[in-house]
């Protein structure tokens, strides 16, 4: 089984040498940064948080309803186990994707007297106040993978949401002409990759009156909920749909099941966009289904580690710490202006596991079900 190891280097972070780099592929800086035509003049002093370790660091997590947030915590432990010298404690808690209690959570590390916070928040606007809140105490909070609404926080990591939302939407206005049908298979409503994804996408798509939106309809990340709310829209319109915007790989796999269960046939079943999730391209290839991946590695919770480490040194850090987001594409689906750094071909693990997300770095013999990553707690 091969490994993909992706480039998790912010510019500002790591000068133009990536850590690491995938054996093919795209080694470069995030282009995020490079194609930005705005200036990214916000850098925050952290000097106010500067002290001696060992530290304790608190981690209040979303919840773990997908495999994607599953290997993503093994990340964060191993980027604590990486850094067990400087580390006395990493505290893990977990929200089950309820936003009162994601908020007594982070009210609780912070009376645990955590150096600093890492929260993944449930939805932007419940965290909101709790980080803000945490802030002005003067614990710095990093947010990883989902922010809050405001921007009280020392930094934001993440893989550009509006960059896969756009380039998703704009392959799909490609492959359309202009004209067609598209069906909007988001994630979770109300949290932040779902609609800083959807929200860019729907720029593009309005810039062209031949694309419909046909429906929009809610998965929560899971191909078992998205099978069934895709299983209605197929009832509803059928072979008219041409194509399904998803706004992460984890439903895919469902929606994909939902096309074949109605009788569509290999090739005749619409173009998805897709992230991460290996059965999703197995699927496609299966299948026929036009298809473009771009990644939202995992492996940004372990980056998080290095990250805090920065920030408890008084390092001056990015407002933003963008991570690479690889882009394949199945072969003969590149357009104009979606050209994939590998054909998914290439990405998939035609033998290994469909959960597994092909974005880790955690090895090739990783498996998120018997996993134990030790760690500092």
């Amino acid at each position: 089984m091969k490994s993909t190891r992706l480039v998790l280097c912010s510019i500002l972070l790591c000068g133009t040498t990536p850590v690491a780099a995938l054996a093919e592929g795209y080694q470069g800086a995030p282009r995020t940064e490079l194609f930005n035509p705005a200036l990214t003049s916000c850098i925050r002093d952290t000097s106010a948080f500067k002290k001696a370790g060992p530290y304790v660091i608190g981690f209040s997590n979303a919840g773990l309803g997908d495999s994607w947030r599953v290997v993503a915590l093994d990340e964060l432990k191993q980027g604590a186990q990486d850094h067990k010298d400087v580390i006395k404690k990493l505290i893990i808690t977990d929200a089950g994707h309820d936003d009162a209690k994601q908020v007594s959570d982070v009210q609780d590390l912070v009376s645990q007297g955590v150096d600093l916070l890492i929260v993944s928040a449930n939805t932007e606007k419940a965290l909101d106040p709790v980080v803000t809140r945490a802030m002005k105490r003067g614990v710095p909070v990093i947010m990883l993978d989902r922010r809050i609404s405001s921007d009280h926080f020392v930094t934001y990591i993440n893989a550009s949401d509006p960059e896969m939302g756009r380039l998703w939407a704009q392959w799909i206005v490609e492959k359309l002409h202009g004209k067609g049908n598209v069906v909007m298979l988001g994630g979770q409503a109300g949290s932040s990759p779902n609609e800083n994804r959807m929200n860019p996408a729907l720029e593009i798509f309005k810039q062209y009156p031949g694309i419909h939106i046909l429906d929009t309809v809610y998965s929560d990340w899971s191909p078992v909920k998205a099978k069934q709310v895709m299983q209605a829209v197929i009832a509803k319109y059928g072979h008219s749909i041409n194509a399904v915007w998803s706004a992460h790989g984890l439903q895919v796999p469902g929606s994909i099941e939902a096309f074949v269960e109605a009788g569509f046939k290999p090739g005749e079943i619409p173009m998805h966009t897709t992230a991460d999730i290996n059965g999703a391209l197995q699927m496609a290839i299966k299948y026929k289904v036009p298809m473009l991946e771009v990644g939202d590695p995992p492996s940004q919770y372990r980056l998080a580690i290095s990250v805090a480490l920065k920030v408890l040194a008084g390092t001056p850090l990015p407002c933003v710490v963008t991570v690479n987001s690889q882009i394949a594409v199945t072969p003969g689906d590149e357009t104009a202006s979606i050209r994939g750094d590998l054909p998914i071909t290439d990405l998939v693990v035609p033998n290994g596991a469909p959960d597994m997300l092909i974005t880790n770095d955690l090895g090739p013999n990783y498996s998120p079900s018997t996993a134990h990553i030790d760690y500092p707690h």
